[in-house]
C-alpha cells in the first residue's frame, strides 16, 4: 500500500477545530495536536479517500473506516489485500461485486458509491455503518430488545427479496454480514460471494463456504445454491440471534455439517424461555428445511417477521423503545415485497 504522495493531507482537529497538515507522518500513528493537546490518528492518503483506521480484515481484503474530502462525509474503503497471492485473479470478480451492488438501491443493502483501481489496487467505497455487526452486539450482550431487532429483520428480508427478484443472490447471509447505524438501521453487506443469475436457478458458489454455521444443505451436498440457500443462511441468523446460538453448531467436517441440518435436534425457539410467538417459531424451522422446497418465500417471512415485531411493541416494556420502534415501522412502510 502506497506510504507517501504529493498531495498533501490535512485534516481538521475534533478538539479546537484547527486545520493541521499531517503530510509525511507515519500512517496510523497518533501524534497530538499542537494547538489542544487532542490524541489524533494520522490518516493514509488512498484515491481521493483518507483512510483513517482498519475495521477488518477477511480472506482477501481489508475493510477501512475512511474521509472522503469531496463530499465530506466518512466511507468505508475496501481494498484487495496485496499481500494474498491470488489478489491478481481476484480484481474482476472484486470490481463485479462492487458492479452487483451498485445496481441494488434498497434500505437493507449497503450503498456504493465507487469502485475502480488506485495504483494496482482493486477498491470500492461505501456507507459506512457505525455501529458494528449484529455478531458484535450478539457476543457483546447489547443486541436492541426483542421488537427492535425484529423489525430490523424485517428490512433485511426486505432487502434480500429485492435482490432476488432482480437475480442476485448473496451465498454469505449471517449475523456478522448485517450491519448498523447509530441510528438503528441494520444493512446488509459483504456481497463477496453473490452471484446474477438470469435463470435464478442453482449455481456453484465460489469460495466453498467459509461460514460453516450459516451454509445451506445442498450447497454442503453438491457446491451449489439458489436464492433459498440464502432463506436457510437466513433462518439460522434468526435462529441465533433470539435463542443466542445457532441451531447447528459451528464445526465439523461437511457430512456431519449435512447429518446435523439433516436430523434438525434443535430445540423450536417458541421451547425456549425467550417468548418466541409460535408462528415465528414455525417460520423459522420451515426455513431451516433440508429440502429447498419446504423453505417459506420472501413475502411469507417479511410478513411473520413484521407482525412479530409489531406484537413484541405492544407489549414492549418502555414509552422509548415504542416509540423509536413506530418510527421504524413507518420507514418500512406497509408493501410487502
Amino acid at each position: 500500500m502506497p506510504q507517501t504522495d504529493p498531495e498533501p493531507i490535512k485534516v481538521f482537529c475534533r478538539g479546537c477545530k484547527a486545520k493541521l497538515d499531517m503530510s509525511g507522518l507515519e500512517p496510523f500513528s497518533r501524534v497530538a495536536c499542537p494547538e489542544c493537546g487532542t490524541i489524533l490518528r494520522v490518516p493514509m492518503r488512498f484515491e481521493r479517500y483518507l483512510l483513517e483506521k482498519l475495521c477488518g480484515r477477511g480472506g482477501m481484503s481489508c475493510v477501512y473506516r475512511a474521509i472522503d474530502p469531496q463530499l465530506a462525509r466518512r466511507v468505508a474503503v475496501k481494498i484487495l489485500d496485496p499481500a494474498n497471492e491470488d489478489v491478481n485473479s481476484e480484481v474482476a470478480h472484486f470490481l463485479e461485486e462492487a458492479k452487483i451492488v451498485s445496481r441494488l438501491s434498497h434500505p437493507g443493502i449497503i450503498p456504493v458509491y465507487n469502485c475502480g483501481v488506485w495504483e494496482g489496487q482493486a477498491f470500492m467505497a461505501m456507507r459506512f455503518m457505525d455501529d458494528g455487526s449484529l455478531e458484535r452486539h450478539l457476543k457483546e450482550g447489547t443486541l436492541p430488545s426483542r421488537s427492535i431487532l425484529l423489525g430490523q429483520l424485517t428490512v433485511i428480508a426486505e432487502g434480500l427479496a429485492y435482490a432476488q427478484g432482480r437475480g442476485v443472490a448473496h451465498h454469505d447471509v449471517k449475523p456478522g454480514n448485517i450491519l448498523l447505524t447509530k441510528e438503528g438501521e441494520a444493512k446488509l453487506g459483504d456481497f463477496d460471494l453473490a452471484d446474477v443469475s438470469v435463470e435464478k436457478g442453482f449455481a456453484s458458489v465460489r469460495g466453498g463456504f467459509a461460514s460453516p454455521a450459516y451454509v445451506s444443505p445442498e450447497r454442503l451436498f453438491f457446491g451449489a445454491e439458489d436464492y433459498r440457500g440464502d432463506i436457510f443462511s437466513f433462518g439460522v441468523t434468526i435462529y441465533e440471534l433470539l435463542a443466542g446460538s445457532p441451531p447447528f453448531g459451528i464445526v465439523g467436517e461437511p457430512e456431519e455439517l449435512l447429518e446435523r441440518r439433516n436430523r434438525k435436534e434443535y430445540p423450536a425457539l417458541v421451547k425456549l424461555s425467550i417468548g418466541c410467538p409460535r408462528e415465528l417459531s414455525d417460520l423459522v424451522d420451515r426455513m431451516l428445511s433440508y429440502s429447498p422446497s419446504d423453505r417459506p418465500e420472501y413475502p411469507e417471512i417479511i410478513r411473520v417477521l413484521r407482525e412479530s415485531a409489531e406484537k413484541g411493541e405492544n407489549s414492549g416494556p418502555g414509552t422509548e423503545t415504542r416509540a423509536f420502534f413506530s418510527r421504524f415501522l413507518k420507514r418500512l412502510g406497509s408493501k410487502q415485497q
